[in-house]
């Protein structure tokens, strides 16, 4: 083989290898300068393998035969807008942190989730993609308890409980996917799901482990408790790619296009909408700018979840479905990825000043695009979504709710404005460490991809007809103006405590959990009804589990080198949070 035939596997590589290499060199003491200074830059092998060819890379003696890159739509998709945002999001971390007492910490954590991010979609086999995907979910908590203090660690310990539950469910789903063959290539295990006669119950462990990550009603909680704490590169990567790795699980795992899964697809239709409007009507009660933006991922979030729930009930429409989920989830990357770091910008460039004008016009412009405006990316996404959705053919309220969650979603960008607006001093600092410069260059990137989208231009035409036009205005419009009418009010509702239902489940958890463990103290207590009921059930999901395990126990004698690997990614992370 030539040396140029070699060049696209060797940019695989470099997708992995490069942020890997600046992850141990910013751990050590000797090389941890020259580390820090390229790790802003770690990203861009990736995003030059999105923009180009690459080649699928085997290594048949690492893990259980790691199988990287495959030139699909999705894989392609994802790597371009993972790669920009986290590039753009660490050349803003350069200024963001320049007075940061845990600047290696940070660096650290940070190279090792992007490593972590981009192994997952590069992955093509579920060994390598459990792997990365573990280590992207360990390593995001050291951006989330960057700050060290209380609320920070109140925050970690949602987030890491949380992502346990989840590792806890997936791993029960690929116990059964895989069963004694180990593992599988994503060629494969669609089919395989399909054909599993335990179909459906694989089905509600992954989009319930999985639905952790992409902040599905009901396991969101840690999205608006870890957005306010962790810095704003940060933030911006949770937000942007981070759950969007939870959309790419579903796509890999589920039976997608294969077999027809109607009722856990009706359940995720409804949670999906439900979504959509919870996350606005609590986000419009929050006092934060970050908490606020928390509440529209999990809205927005909910435009996916229901286009992944039309999938699992019609085969037929999968494909149309899954590219409305990449030009959505492409969409929201960016248009996220501007506001959070421009929640951080505006303490620097102030209100005042030609660069505070381009930063607050560019927040509006964003802002525009999450509500769905004419003639932004966001009412691409949800022109490609309604248009999937006839294919699908969803029921005849759907459309009309969408709109209506659009209003929704232009109230809490309107929420979003009011409330980073005091944030701003009045004059902004003279240098901003190429924050605003990295800043605008990803605006920049994105209104290029408006005009041309990795996927979904055939839809671009369309933005033009007078019907979707009209269709993509009056949801706006109204929210604007309920907005100014409520502005002129000047009229505030109660704030819900972020984590909202977390806090009132807390209170009924708790004492239950004391109650179990004073048990062996307290002979003469008899557990009431309810108890016993809820522990017979804790009883039978441990049985099925554990029945679930047994069925890979011949294949668990073969795992010790990625338990090997797992002890030395362990060994990195507390190296790295206790810095």
């Amino acid at each position: 083989m030539s040396g140029w035939e070699e060049v696209p596997s060797l940019l695989v590589m470099a997708t992995l290898g490069v942020p890997l290499l600046l992850t141990v060199a910013v751990m050590l003491p000797a090389t941890r300068k020259g580390g820090a200074l390229l790790a802003p830059w770690a990203a861009l092998p990736t995003v030059v393998l999105g923009l180009s060819a690459g080649a699928t890379v085997y290594w048949p003696h690492v893990l259980l035969g790691m199988r990287l890159y495959a030139p699909d739509e999705v894989t392609r998709t994802y790597l371009l807008f993972t790669g920009v945002l986290w590039l753009f999001s660490g050349l803003f971390a350069r200024g963001y942190l320049r007075e940061d007492g845990r600047k290696a910490s940070f660096w650290g954590f940070y190279l090792a989730t992007l490593v972590g991010n981009v192994g997952a979609v590069l992955a093509r086999d579920m060994a390598s993609f459990y792997l990365f995907f573990a280590m992207m979910t360990f390593c995001a908590y050291g951006l989330v308890v960057h700050s060290r203090d209380e609320r920070a660690a109140r925050a970690g310990r949602v987030y890491i409980i949380m992502a346990l539950v989840g590792e806890v469910l997936l791993l029960a789903a690929f116990f059964l996917i895989a069963g004694t063959r180990i593992n599988l290539t994503f060629d494969e295990v669609p089919r395989v799901v399909a054909q599993s006669p335990e179909r459906a119950l694989i089905c509600v462990l992954i989009l319930a482990g999985f639905g952790v990550k992409v902040g599905v009603l009901l396991l969101h909680m840690w999205l608006p408790l870890a957005h306010p704490v962790a810095p704003a590169p940060g933030s911006a990567v949770l937000s942007g790619t981070i759950i969007k790795v939870g959309v790419l699980g579903w796509l890999r795992f589920l039976p997608l296009g294969e077999a027809s899964v109607p009722q856990v697809g009706q359940v995720l239709v409804v949670l999906g909408l439900a979504a959509s409007f919870y996350g606005v009507l609590v986000g419009l009660t929050q006092r934060e700018a970050k908490t606020v933006l928390a509440y529209s991922s999990i809205s927005q979030m909910g435009f996916l979840t229901l286009a992944v729930g039309l999938a699992l009930g019609a085969p037929e429409a999968a494909p149309v479905l899954v590219g409305a989920v990449l030009v959505y989830a492409t969409h929201h990357s960016l248009a996220k990825g501007l506001l959070f770091l421009g929640a951080g910008l505006v303490h620097e460039t102030g209100r005042r000043g030609w660069r505070a004008v381009v930063v607050w016009v560019g927040l509006v412009w964003a802002g525009l695009e999450i509500a769905g405006a004419p003639l932004t990316s966001g009412a691409l996404a949800k022109l490609s979504l309604k248009s999937a959705e006839a294919v699908a053919h969803a029921p005849e309220v759907v459309p009309t709710l969408l709109s209506l969650a659009a209003v929704g979603s232009t109230l809490i960008m309107a929420r979003f404005l009011v409330t980073v607006l005091p944030d701003a001093p009045e004059q902004g600092t003279r240098a901003t460490g190429g924050m605003w410069l990295s800043w605008v260059l990803l605006l920049v990137v994105d209104t290029v991809l408006l005009v041309g989208p990795p996927v979904g231009s055939e839809f671009l035409p369309k933005l033009l007809e007078p019907k979707n036009l009209l269709s993509a205005a009056w949801p706006v419009a109204l929210g604007v103006a309920v907005s100014v009418v409520a502005w002129r009010m000047g009229r505030s509702v109660p704030e819900i405590p972020a984590g909202d239902v977390l806090w009132p489940l807390s209170r009924r958890v708790l004492p239950g959990w004391r109650l179990l463990t004073r048990g062996a103290e307290r002979e003469d207590s008899k557990p009431s009804e309810l108890t016993v009921r809820t522990l017979r059930g804790f009883e039978r999901m441990r049985d099925h589990f554990l029945r679930a395990v047994g069925r890979g126990e011949e294949g668990l004698s073969r795992l010790s080198h990625v338990g090997f690997l797992l002890l030395v990614f362990l060994g990195v992370f507390l190296f790295l949070l206790v810095r």
